[in-house]
């Protein structure tokens, strides 16, 4: 594609700025906040993708990716139709009970609802995803027109990840500390959270930029092999070629010292599903990485090492205490889970619509104290099939993992390269793909779906993927 785009400086630094600010906010969780997103996102990026529309007509804009991700949002509005009781009563008995129990308890003939019991919530996301759905094709578009706009990308993570792990630390010498200005919660002190309010999703999203700084780091070793001076017969050249290649080998340990502190600030977040997530994703690194067995050692040594020097000054004892309950939150979890399995069964098919889960548990939760008031399951998947109920549930989670398998298929053969021969694409792809799945792993325990911050970072790395894989295929065509 030709580097005419219009305005293309400005998506870039509002893709940037969407990259470096949601995070700080409370991660956007807020409907004002989220709204305040989606109404930059649609408003500048969609204006972009209209301007430029005849720019692009070549490029495969609507991928599979894409198409899944409007028919998910289709799914969503179709909650907040209004249907007839009749209708109601058929498709979701429970919902009908529970309309008919307020007809009678508030004197009101409802001839009309939604099957969704929070219609606000359900037009919001629909709104967030929308505008994500135009972040990614605008992103898709920036990063094959200009190639150092991943650099870019890379580096506003690495700030981003760098400002949150210290604040995160900071939080965990001083348990005082609370988050912004929010006064702190008793039953967090302690934790690292940085300016996200929630632990866990806290350290879901350090899980997905501290490989992102890996990757930095990896492109500035590529770079120094690729220029060895063992082929240059100039002295002069040769030096000034070694000069260059211990420079980049300083840079590249550099960016390995910063992201151990960002795995730092991961244990210190004491978020158990967090410590695991990230243990994971450095295993699935060292598998990926198309480095010797000896350099992924030293890797793996490198990143432990700093954080575990940098860990002992604070002290490890609470993350200690924290596994040690393990058991315990894990059998509180379990039952979570366990009280929400009625709350599927009542709307197997249709669902209970988006953000409905805080409304109803109170009534399914019965063996909880009444005071505890759980606004999420726990577990993004049970959720998810909870709200758009288990058929949609499981086709739309089933074409995601089929989509990142056929990502993964198609950067695989590079896992087998020499690193000075990957593209900086490819690299970063590879990298992308070890958080990619790291994140989608800790959903398992907790809500990291639900933050927009992390949805939107979440989206990038799928963005770098598809890109990677793009780049190996184009090359390998050639």
């Amino acid at each position: 594609m030709k580097n005419n785009l219009k305005l293309q400086k400005t998506a870039q630094y509002c893709v940037l700025f969407l990259l470096g600010t949601i995070p700080f906010i409370f991660g956007a969780v807020h409907p004002i906040t989220t709204g305040v997103y989606t109404a930059i996102i649609l408003l500048v990026l969609g204006s972009w993708l209209l301007i430029n529309a005849g720019h692009y007509t070549n490029l495969r804009l609507f991928s599979a990716g894409h198409v899944v991700l409007l028919f998910f949002i289709l799914s969503i509005l179709l909650s907040r139709l209004l249907l007839p009781r009749q209708w109601i009563a058929t498709l979701s008995p429970v919902r009908s009970s529970f309309l008919e129990a307020a007809h009678q308890l508030a004197g009101i003939d409802i001839q009309y609802a939604s099957l969704g019991y929070n219609s606000a919530a359900t037009i919001l996301t629909a709104s967030f995803l929308f505008a994500l759905f135009c972040y990614a094709a605008t992103l898709k578009i920036l990063l094959r027109s200009d190639r150092s706009f991943l650099r870019k990308i890379l580096f506003i993570c690495l700030a981003v990840g760098l400002f949150e792990a210290v604040y995160g630390v900071i939080q965990a010498i001083n348990p005082h500390l609370g988050v912004l200005w929010l006064s702190d919660i008793k039953q967090f002190r302690g934790m690292a959270r940085g300016t996200i309010i929630y632990k866990n999703q806290y350290a879901a999203l350090m899980n997905m930029i501290w490989p992102l700084t890996v990757g930095l780091a990896l492109l500035q070793f590529r770079t120094a092999f690729s220029s060895s001076p063992s082929n240059i017969t100039s002295n002069r050249k040769k030096r000034g070629r070694m000069d260059d290649t211990t420079n980049r080998r300083l840079k590249g340990f550099f960016f390995l010292f910063l992201s151990s502190i960002t795995m730092l600030a991961v244990l210190f977040s004491q978020s158990r599903g967090g410590i695991f997530s990230m243990i994971f994703i450095l295993f699935i690194l060292l598998i990926f990485l198309p480095v010797h067995v000896k350099n992924k050692l030293l890797l793996l040594a490198f990143l432990i090492f700093f954080a575990l020097s940098y860990g002992s000054i604070i002290g490890f004892a609470s993350i200690f205490d924290r596994f040690m309950l393990l058991q315990q939150g894990g059998e509180i979890r379990f039952n979570i889970w366990l009280s929400s399995l009625p709350m599927l069964r009542d709307h197997l098919f249709v669902g209970t619509g988006i953000g409905a889960y805080i409304f109803l548990s109170p009534i399914y939760l019965k063996q909880f104290p009444e005071n505890i008031a759980f606004d999420r399951a726990h577990n993004d998947y049970l959720e998810l099939a909870i709200e758009l109920g288990l058929p949609l549930a499981l086709f739309f989670l089933c074409i995601l993992f089929c989509l990142l398998f056929l990502q993964i298929k198609k950067i695989w053969p590079y896992t087998k390269k020499e690193l000075h021969r990957l593209t900086s694409p490819a690299l970063v792809s590879l990298v992308s793909s070890a958080a990619i799945i790291g994140f989608i792993m800790h959903g398992i325990v907790d809500f990291g779906w639900r933050l927009p911050a992390n949805l939107l970072y979440f989206t990038t790395l799928c963005i770098l993927l598809e890109h990677g894989s793009h780049t190996v295929l184009l090359r390998h065509r050639k």
